[in-house]
């Protein structure tokens, strides 16, 4: 049944050829005056958003074809007679829950309040600084954050409730409410699953203990879905009770799915990824030799990916650092026998490391 589960949810992202090459969802900026166009890409690319562009309605078209665009943000007034005004109409014609953001020069104000009685879901005036376009992105991330995670919980709740229900089915809505919290760690949970899967055959896991691993692995964070935004997305360091509501997330996920009995080989790995060899762990502070050996599996996938991968709060880190990074965990707070095993299978493996690194 595991491995079922897990086929299912592996179909639903086999449409890239490997996991880490997956593009993020991106913004559109629909301006016919270059400078505009690229500096309000920047700055959007500054707070870590994959943003395109576009001068008219053609090339906009384009990009709404063959990318995963989220939010628009375009000029009312364009070359050649165009109008952001059409392209709003269109996208509310075929894309209702697209959320648009107009950009307007104060002779155009009237065109921006028709815009929001069209359905716009917010105006900037030119010249508006950075900081306005921050803050009025952040609000339609938080509100798509919002409707996405409250249809979620509701689907979970549901789904809790359903005792006949295939894991499979419940399984898929758990990964998409991992992967849709942050565009940060939107791609977490796939990653440390097949590095799960990586270090699993690596130790001789037969594959049904493999793929129960690469499961926890893509399931282990579904706390996160009780922790603030702002929190997950904090450009900077986290306060003590900032760390503290982090510190939740693990009892949470295993509290999220304590009620499905199916499921119940899956909570050492959601609970326990966090414990430490040496018992300062969390939220059990469980002595290092009563935590459960896939939850180590768990815990090593999950702490190269997140040193590896970018943060709001720093770059990736370099992979000889990485290495060491890992190797200073290494019979402290993880067994050295699950590092050392997992530095020698990782060359060769799609995050591979430089020849001779590890």
């Amino acid at each position: 049944m595991v491995r079922q589960a897990q086929a299912g949810i592996r179909a639903q992202e086999s449409s890239r050829p490997d996991w880490h090459r997956l593009e993020r969802s991106a913004i559109l900026v629909v301006d016919d005056d270059p400078g505009v166009r690229d500096t309000v890409s920047r700055c959007l690319q500054i707070d870590g958003y994959e943003v395109c562009g576009a001068a008219n309605l053609g090339e906009a078209r384009q990009h709404l074809e063959s990318r995963d665009i989220f939010l628009v943000l375009t000029d009312i007034t364009l070359e050649g007679g165009e109008s952001g005004l059409d392209l709003l109409d269109e996208l509310q014609a075929q894309r209702s829950s697209m959320p648009i953001i107009m950009m307007t020069a104060n002779s155009e104000l009237t065109s921006a309040v028709e815009a929001l009685k069209k359905g716009a879901y917010d105006y900037l005036c030119k010249p508006f600084p950075f900081e306005a376009v921050r803050a009025a992105v952040r609000r339609v991330v938080d509100h798509l954050r919002a409707v996405e995670r409250s249809t979620l919980i509701e689907e979970l709740e549901t789904r809790k409730q359903a005792e006949d229900e295939s894991l499979q089915q419940f399984l898929v809505s758990m990964a998409t409410v991992v992967d849709a919290k942050s565009r940060f760690t939107a791609l977490h949970g796939a990653r440390v699953s097949e590095l799960c899967r990586l270090l699993g055959e690596a130790l001789g896991y037969d594959s049904e203990r493999t793929e129960l691993v690469a499961l926890g692995g893509r399931l282990h964070d579904i706390g996160k879905i009780g922790t603030p935004d702002a929190i997950l997305d904090k450009p900077g360091p986290l306060t003590r009770e900032e760390y503290a509501v982090i510190q939740e997330h693990p009892a949470i996920g295993d509290d999220l799915i304590a009620p499905i009995k199916v499921l119940s080989h899956l909570r050492p790995m959601i609970r326990s990824h966090h414990e430490s060899l040496d018992g300062k762990g969390y939220p059990d502070a469980m002595p290092g030799d009563q935590v459960p050996e896939e939850a180590w599996v768990v815990k090593v996938a999950d702490y190269w990916e997140a040193i590896t991968a970018r943060r709001p709060y720093r770059n990736p880190m370099p992979l000889e650092k990485a290495v060491a990074c890992l190797r200073g965990e290494a019979g402290i707070r993880i067994p050295e026998d699950f590092v050392e095993v997992f530095l020698a299978a990782i060359p060769g493996a799609p995050i591979a490391l430089p020849s001779g690194a590890a």
